[in-house]
């Protein structure tokens, strides 16, 4: 007896639990899904972001720093006239969007 008792139950429920996983894709949540790229940004962009944040900083007068970027890797070199300078410049390299690594080959005066 107890073995129908528990047939009939399974008869039940496996229905009623099978259809639950008939729709999976639609019942993805968002969240599990692999969220696009974000924006590119090409070499000569960050290049020119880069550029213009060094020659209009007024703390960066002096310094003789040459830029080249290569796939999002930043190599900053040449010379600056303090460390304060060398930092400035990290930072400002840094803060542009689609920089991946910066290399800093800095001297300083």
């Amino acid at each position: 007896m107890l073995n129908r008792y528990t047939i009939t139950i399974i008869a039940i429920i496996a229905p009623l639990v099978l259809n639950g996983c008939e729709n999976y894709a639609e019942r993805t949540h968002e969240s599990w899904i692999e969220a696009p790229s974000g924006i590119a940004y090409d070499d000569s962009t960050i290049h020119a972001r880069i550029a213009y944040a060094v020659n209009t900083d007024p703390e960066l007068q002096g310094a003789n720093i040459e830029i080249k970027v290569d796939q999002g890797k930043v190599l900053l070199t040449g010379t600056a006239a303090n460390q304060n300078q060398i930092t400035r410049l990290n930072m400002l390299a840094w803060m542009v969007d689609g920089v991946k690594d910066v290399d800093m080959q800095i001297g300083s005066q």
